[in-house]
């Protein structure tokens, strides 16, 4: 038999001393072959991440190893090697990728230089080459104009194009073994589907040893070999993974499994019942554009009014429409990168609009300033894409979700921090978590604290941007249905941007989709899951992994990258990609404009 490329033998973690001490980690064996495939699961907080991390060597401080732990990779315990051995592994032998991308990315560097630095430091290539490679790599993993990417910063990305990045940066070394913590969390389906195409040739044509650790029993069960159920911190079930999801055995595998049977059976939220009012949110042809410097291919907000004729335009949202009635929630789609962020700071007014309109309960919001506009985002809340970095590192839970109430005057002192505390106990949350800060808490944790926060100031809107991409599957189901109790009991509006169609199916009772800058669908969510009349919204539900390793041949396969917001294609934005048999010369052409096919089925294409 071949000598395993990583064992680890009794593997433990502790957190605190003495009375404080909690075991995060206990007595955890796992081996991997070369080429071979392993999915780690686990409810939030069950060790997945510390697992990486300690593999990695990478524990933040207030973490110990047992004395007893080993992680032999190819024979050698990482464990005691010096820290000058272990950087010469950490990267080129056995890489990571993170789940939190704009923590693990560093703000200060182009992320060109980044991925060229990790492969001069290793001495694979140097100066030019390096370069070269770094933005070969880029364009592989479907960062449009890669070149120009090459130059940019990682907070001029959006969250989905900066975990691609980091995928980016895992897989340039070709590493012995890949740890990769929820590396697609933060992608829409087709990309997904993509990037993890991209993992298995690696797999296929290096060798390379997978540990997949995900909250999704689906991508596990397509893309790996064996699965491995983590539980308080032990492995509770271990076996082929086809097998462990036909027959769970533990109750925590069958606590995921169930919550995975429920999402999949996902029935679509009830429009508000008899409200015909005017919209609560009101968007009208909006356009948000950012200037791009030609010579570094970086994002800059223009001012109002200006004009940079020699820079190129990025058009992040192009012409958009739609409505949100009072208690209606309406979910948003799309590829990361078209766009679904850029339309979400616009309407909460943290970037400005260049064209268009916006309106809030009859109120202009653009036009607001001031005092207006404060009480007007009191209403208007964020539940942000990247709880990590959202969530101020400095300051505990419990303070960060008062914050919003002493700040709009709704309370103070302790009568904040007794509502800041019911907040948390609502999302499920331990009494301990309020005394705690953001690094102490598992991502899972972590956005449940920042859905108490938006939640604080009592919004009539809720923007939720990917607000349950990094929980496991019982944890979603939770707080898909605590925002639909909220939903109906408040009249709270939503607008809910995600990659994850199973919960979009479950919480929306409209759907539209975006591509490159437009809405090119738009339809109740049961017809539009059902009988999607564009075909890129096909190549999207085709993409949804469903666990079973036969289906990923099945999918719809887009081909080529997503074309440049600064260089859109003329006619239909998707023509380039488009799988459609009858596309044709009007299709590269002239626009398909959104057009009403079905009763309130909307679709921007000339074949439909």
């Amino acid at each position: 038999m071949n000598k395993p490329a990583l064992r680890v033998r009794d593997l433990g973690v502790t957190a605190g001393t003495g009375a404080d001490r909690r075991v995060l980690l206990e007595g955890l064996n796992l081996s991997l072959e070369r080429g071979s495939s392993a999915g780690l699961v686990g409810s939030s907080g069950a060790g997945k991440s510390t697992l990486g991390l300690a593999l990695m060597r990478l524990l933040p401080e207030g973490l110990a190893l047992d004395p007893r732990s080993q992680v032999e990779l190819d024979g050698v315990d990482l464990l005691a090697l010096r820290d000058g051995e272990m950087r010469e592994r950490r990267g080129r032998r056995i890489a990571m990728v993170f789940q939190e991308p704009l923590q693990a990315l560093n703000p200060s560097m182009a992320v060109g230089d980044q991925l060229a630095e990790s492969l001069i430091v290793h001495g694979i290539s140097l100066g030019r080459e390096a370069e070269e490679r770094a933005v070969e790599m880029l364009g592989k993993v479907g960062i449009a104009g890669a070149r120009a990417a090459a130059r940019r910063y990682p907070h001029e990305f959006s969250g989905g194009m900066r975990q691609r990045l980091l995928i980016a940066s895992a897989l340039l070394l070709g590493p012995d073994v890949l740890v990769a913590d929820e590396p697609t969390t933060a992608l829409d389906p087709t990309v997904q589907a993509q990037v993890l195409d991209l993992i298995d040739a690696l797999r296929a044509e290096t060798g390379t040893a997978l540990l997949l650790i995900s909250h999704d029993l689906d991508i596990v069960g397509e893309r790996c070999e064996r699965l491995l159920v983590l539980d308080g911190g032990r492995v509770v079930e271990d076996g082929p993974a086809c097998e462990v999801l036909a027959s769970p055995r533990a109750p925590a595998t069958r606590t995921l499994s169930a919550a995975r049977a429920k999402l999949a059976t996902a029935v679509p939220a009830a429009a508000p019942a008899g409200d015909d009012g005017a919209p609560l949110l009101t968007v009208r042809e909006l356009s948000v554009r950012y200037a791009l410097d030609r010579r570094r291919g970086d994002f800059q907000l223009p001012g109002a009014g200006a004009r940079a004729p020699e820079r190129a335009v990025v058009h992040a949202v192009d012409s958009v429409s739609f409505s949100i009635a009072r208690g209606e929630s309406l979910g948003l789609v799309g590829e990361s990168g078209c766009g679904k962020t850029s339309l979400a700071h616009a309407v909460l007014r943290l970037v400005p609009a260049s064209g268009g309109g916006i309106h809030f309960d009859g109120v202009d919001l653009l036009a607001s300033r001031g005092e207006a506009l404060r009480r007007l985002r009191r209403r208007v809340q964020l539940v942000p894409q990247d709880a990590g970095a959202s969530l101020t590192p400095q300051m505990t839970i419990g303070a960060l979700v008062a914050e919003g109430l002493e700040v709009h005057g709704i309370a103070t002192g302790k009568d904040a921090r007794r509502r800041a505390a019911a907040l948390l106990e609502e999302m499920g949350l331990p009494a301990r978590v309020a005394s705690v800060r953001p690094r102490e808490l598992s991502a899972g944790e972590r956005q449940r604290a920042a859905i108490a926060r938006a939640l604080s100031t009592g919004p009539e809107l809720l923007v939720c941007d990917e607000p349950v991409a990094s929980v496991d599957a019982p944890t979603r189901m939770l707080l898909l249905d605590m925002l639909d109790r909220l939903r109906i009991e408040r009249g709270l509006s939503l607008l809910f941007i995600s990659h994850d169609l199973g919960a979009v199916s479950r919480i929306t009772s409209r759907v539209a989709v975006m591509y490159l800058g437009r809405i090119v669908e738009l339809a109740p969510t049961a017809r539009l899951m059902a009988q999607p009349r564009m075909p890129y919204t096909q190549a999207l539900l085709s993409a949804v992994p469903t666990g079973d390793p036969a289906a990923v041949s099945r999918r719809i396969v887009l081909r080529g990258e997503l074309p440049s917001a600064v260089n859109p294609p003329a006619g239909c934005p998707f023509h380039p990609r488009c799988p459609h048999p009858l596309k044709d010369a009007q299709c590269a052409e002239g626009r398909p404009p959104l057009t009403e096919r079905d009763s309130g089925h909307l679709a921007a294409c000339w074949k439909q």
